[in-house]
């Protein structure tokens, strides 16, 4: 029995196949998706914006991440989501609805692992505050790794509206890429220290970078508005050859959604 359908049974959630991700992602940005997506946006609640300013609130927990300036040859990507950004802050309204996140936070997220309520119970209540990136340090070691001489490479398609953000997502054209991430998403949550802190698959791997938070509620008109300027930047991009490489995973703890840090102790994966 594969690791994958374990997990599907233990917790009724599994990944994707390579086919249906591919698929999946590129259905989530064509424009009539998007049409629909807008419709169900609602604030986030991640950040405030009072007095000309923004004031992120609290959210805290750790994730297996791959940061988007880890890697030098992901410069060009990080600025063109920094155009990205700036035809979204000049072109939606208003202004206090959208909130765009700092590049140095441009992320892909490997692995969840615990946050807010369930960070709250397991870790910090728990006392295991000190201890948890030993936790994950054992599980990494535990997880079987090859040899790869290069990056994982996500080729990043066209914007997204998700309940809450909006995100640029990534297709995997590589098959073996692909189960490279989830071969070590298998290994990660099929380990019992992990699973004992209820630390588990609770959705599919998605791949995608978080750009933009919706953090006030919308009218129709400026619902439609957002998806019109999400389906004019989606046709600039499609002709663009935006790729994210991917070398490396590694725990990051935040207290709130626009900052992600490290500490030396963290454990990093080789990917």
């Amino acid at each position: 029995m594969s690791s994958n359908l374990t997990l599907m049974q233990k917790t009724g959630v599994s990944d994707l196949s390579f086919k249906d991700y591919n698929k999946r992602q590129l259905f989530e940005i064509s424009a009539e998706r998007n049409k629909e997506r807008v419709l169900k946006t609602k604030p986030a609640g991640n950040f405030y914006y009072h007095n000309n300013a923004w004031t992120p609130l609290k959210y805290e927990g750790f994730a297996v991440v791959s940061m988007l300036n880890e890697n030098e040859r992901n410069e060009p990507l990080q600025a063109r989501l920094i155009e990205i950004q700036n035809e979204l802050h000049y072109n939606l309204s208003p202004v206090y609805a959208f909130y765009q996140l700092p590049s140095g936070s441009f992320h892909q997220t490997i692995a969840n692992t615990l946050s807010a309520d369930r960070f709250k119970e397991h870790i910090l209540n728990a006392g295991l505050l000190e201890d948890y990136p030993e936790i994950v340090a054992a599980a990494f070691e535990h997880i079987r790794a090859e040899e790869n001489d290069h990056p994982i490479r996500m080729k990043m398609v066209g914007l997204s509206v998700f309940g809450t953000a909006i995100g640029m997502l990534g297709v995997i054209e590589n098959e073996d890429h692909y189960n490279r991430i989830i071969d070590f998403r298998s290994g990660f949550y099929g380990n019992e220290a992990l699973a004992q802190l209820d630390v588990r698959l609770t959705r599919p791997f998605i791949g995608h970078i978080t750009l933009s938070y919706i953090e006030h509620s919308l009218n129709k008109n400026q619902k439609e508005h957002l998806a019109e300027v999400i389906n004019e930047i989606n046709e600039s991009l499609s002709a663009g050859e935006n790729y994210f490489y991917i070398s490396r995973a590694g725990l990051r703890r935040y207290h709130h959604l626009a900052e992600f840090t490290r500490q030396d102790n963290y454990p990093v994966y080789s990917l």
